[in-house]
């Protein structure tokens, strides 16, 4: 019991990682070695359950941290697919000083849209609702797609053709294909 947890712990340290842990297909991932980067671990499920290509697994016969690993992301996938964001839409107070005098003035014209610019009449500041996407050179649509389409499932290339059809589709231009 004392090494499962013990495994568990370092399965969990290693998901914590950045690029531990890559999904090839529904069945089958790769995780890096915790002590060793260059040397990845291929994980598949099966009828029997997870299946580890590492030492651990093949000779212990146990529940090796790699594949609590790919059990840490399965979660994560779960909660991000079940999880709606919902943008900030409050205008009622001042960001700056939270005063309630507030009133719309005008509009900043943006590559992407309009968006309503406010202003404070107590401490006359100007201001926009963010509404979590400043400083992303995409609209919060083609974010917001891409992401979904990638926990639902969709591989990296399939999200990438998708967001450039959004972008040729925003432009008004007709999209270009790799093939000769």
């Amino acid at each position: 019991m004392k090494a499962t947890n013990a495994r568990e712990n370092k399965g969990h340290a290693l998901a914590q990682l950045q690029g531990s842990v890559s999904r090839i297909d529904e069945h089958t991932y790769k995780v890096k070695s915790q002590s060793d980067n260059a040397k990845e671990y291929e994980i598949i499920s099966s009828e029997l359950g997870w299946q580890c290509s590492c030492p651990d697994f093949l000779y212990r016969h146990v529940k090796c941290k790699h594949v609590f690993v790919v059990e840490f992301s399965l979660e994560l996938r779960k909660k991000v697919e079940v999880t709606k964001i919902e943008p900030i839409t409050n205008t009622a107070n001042c960001i700056f000083c939270h005063s309630a005098r507030i009133v719309k003035f005008g509009i900043r014209h943006n590559e992407y849209g309009d968006i309503q610019k406010y202003r404070c009449n107590d401490c006359k500041h100007y201001f926009t609702i963010n509404i979590g996407f400043e400083k992303m050179h995409a609209t919060p649509q083609a974010i917001t797609s891409g992401m979904q389409l990638y926990f639902t499932g969709e591989s990296f290339r399939n999200v990438q053709k998708f967001l450039k059809l959004q972008v040729c589709r925003f432009n008004g231009q007709i999209p270009r294909t790799n093939k000769a």
